[in-house]
């Protein structure tokens, strides 16, 4: 059999329906097995794209996503989509060609012999999990075994295998090629998954069963973790048994309804205001899956949930012991082990009543509504948050949403954006750049085996992969797109007029950026478009949308001023230092008077 047929044959056997890719010369025979193989193959136009809908396709299936990329330049485009991957604890298999072993650049100890030859592993290695050069034919099953097992398994993330040309053309024996044992692994992330510590495990719910008792304001914080291990189920079942409010985290929207009266949304930098204040006030926190980034605890670990101890429970002990939080006992396990034990434990128990706590979070939350935070810079064009609400209240649970990555559009469509229990989203939350929500409808779509796909994007991030409008008009993807048009970089202007008094470079009209006319874009790709420009216009603009069959395009028209509050920014203080604000009360401030009424309820 030729390699290359193989390759494909495993990844079939590994229940690969799709892979996303850009033909190349380095990747001829690869490809070539690919047209041959039982898998779909999406074309894109970029590289990069193909590597952000690879990693859009496994975070909506919770499953393996594969991107195949030439060498030299292929590889190094897609990059980028490899360390979002990485961060964002995304399964996804990098598969590129190397120019034939005789070419290497290294047996000549020069830069480059080989066309569009690249040291690419070297480059990927320090953001996947696994990478390597197939070197020896015979290692094949070897290598594609161990980077799809730890892609998987342990905590999740992206693989990287390279393949030189003339091994992609060599024939083998598959029967008689050496194979990878997972036994060999000792990672603390692998072992703590595939032979949990049952004692420390019982310790730790042990803890949490009499810290719950013991509560009179817990909280429990679901992240991405959660998700990950498959753990919604017994979640549920586990908060229905208790009755404990519960936030997530923004990759854990869409297992509890917004509408649901134990869910109070998404703490953190940028946030509802309620979520903060019920976070501040609580006396137990329960994390479940959540690495607690910087993003969520505000620069301020021991100021995160102060009031509380706090239970964390983390596949990756190092999420945990990075952690400067006091009375915080950590866990180093699969959330899916910790809550079926804790299940196990509480059922049959006598569980405190929550009246008051839950009181005062349903109370708070109808008194801080979002839409009522006060801009700085008000004006009578479209309103993000709005647009984003009355979005959602027109989205069923079936649709899958790809938010932006980036900037206004991706606060909106995690805050202002009312998820619905089931809904998946898709966001690259660790490296928030540019570029991903159009690519990530595309994975999305395939993932969702045609489910219809809400896309919240700004103009200028839409800019830097535009080219995939012809990979959506050329699959008939039932893309709803909707584009905030600020003309500019909101978030670069608005960092430029805090710390550098309004002076802008590359950030708008007037410091050299400037925006193309989307109705043009839109019609030159054959796409439906239509426009809002006042917020009256919203409802029936949204459903215009709706109702076209296939993708669509709905450009909203916004001011570069409007900012992503609340939000946690630094100020100058009496004495002129700088200093960030508290979690509790971001900006737009509170004045002392109406904080301190907060925490006598407290």
């Amino acid at each position: 059999m030729r390699l290359a047929d193989y390759v494909m044959n495993f990844l079939e056997d590994a229940d690969v329906k799709h892979i996303f890719m850009l033909s190349g010369g380095g990747i001829m025979y690869l490809v070539d097995a690919l047209g041959h193989a039982g898998i779909d193959y999406v074309c894109c136009h970029h590289e990069q794209a193909a590597g952000i809908a690879a990693q859009a396709y496994a975070m909506e299936k919770n499953a393996l996503g594969v991107c195949m990329a030439t060498t030299g330049p292929g590889g190094t485009n897609v990059l980028t989509a490899t360390g979002a991957a990485y961060v964002d604890s995304t399964p996804v298999l990098f598969l590129t060609g190397q120019v034939k072993r005789s070419d290497f650049a290294s047996l000549r100890r020069v830069r480059q012999f080989g066309a569009q030859e690249n040291d690419i592993v070297s480059m990927a290695k320090p953001v996947t999990k696994y990478a390597v050069t197939v070197t020896e034919a015979e290692e094949i099953k070897y290598h594609l075994q161990k980077a799809v097992y730890l892609a998987l398994h342990g905590r999740k993330g992206p693989v990287w295998v390279d393949i030189p040309l003339d091994i992609q053309n060599m024939q083998i024996d598959p029967d008689s090629l050496r194979e990878f044992d997972p036994e060999i692994l000792q990672d603390e992330d692998i072992l703590a998954e595939r032979a949990p510590d049952k004692e420390e495990i019982s310790k730790a719910v042990h803890t949490a069963r009499e810290w719950i008792k013991a509560a009179k304001r817990p909280l429990f914080l679901i992240g991405h973790g959660l998700v990950s291990a498959g753990a919604e189920a017994v979640f549920k079942e586990v908060q229905e048994l208790l009755k404990i409010p519960v936030e997530a985290t923004w990759r854990a929207l869409g297992i509890m309804d917004y509408d649901d009266p134990y869910f109070f949304g998404s703490p953190g930098l940028q946030a509802n205001r309620y979520s903060n204040l019920i976070l501040q006030g609580a006396d137990l926190l329960i994390v479940l899956g959540s690495r607690l980034d910087n993003m969520i605890t505000a620069f301020n670990e021991e100021h995160f949930a102060y009031r509380a101890k706090k239970i964390l429970v983390d596949l990756d002990g190092n999420e945990i012991r990075k952690l400067a939080m006091p009375e915080a006992e950590g866990t180093v396990c699969s959330v899916r082990d910790f809550l079926n034990r804790l299940k196990e434990e509480m059922t049959g128990e006598e569980i405190p009543g929550y009246a008051e706590w839950l009181e005062f979070c349903r109370k708070i939350k109808d008194r801080f509504p979002l839409l009522q935070e006060k801009q700085e810079h008000p004006t009578d064009m479209v309103d993000l948050y709005r647009l984003s609400m009355r979005l959602s209240e027109y989205c069923n649970e079936n649709d899958v949403l790809a938010i932006s990555s980036t900037s206004r559009c991706n606060t909106a469509g995690h805050m202002a954006f009312k998820h619905k229990e089931g809904q998946k989203t898709v966001s690259s939350m660790g490296f928030g750049s540019m570029g991903f929500a159009l690519p990530s409808a595309v994975g999305a779509w395939f993932a969702g085996e045609g489910k219809r796909v809400i896309m919240l994007e700004g103009d200028g991030s839409l800019q830097l992969n535009l080219q995939e409008l012809q990979t959506v008009v050329h699959h008939n993807i039932n893309a709803k797109m909707f584009i905030f048009h600020n003309a500019g970089y909101a978030a670069i202007t608005t960092m430029q007029d805090r710390n550098f008094d309004g002076f802008h470079v590359g950030s708008d009209g007037e410091s050299g950026l400037s925006m193309p006319d989307l109705q043009k874009i839109a019609g030159a790709y054959g796409i439906p478009y239509c426009r809002i420009d006042r917020n009256e216009q919203i409802d029936e603009k949204i459903e215009q949308t709706l109702n076209c069959a296939g993708p669509a395009i709905c450009e909203f028209i916004g001011s570069i001023a409007y900012d992503e509050i609340p939000k946690c920014i630094s100020y100058l203080d009496e004495a002129g230092l700088r200093v960030s604000a508290k979690l509790e009360n971001p900006f737009p401030f509170l004045s002392q008077q109406e904080m301190e009424k907060i925490y006598e309820e407290w």
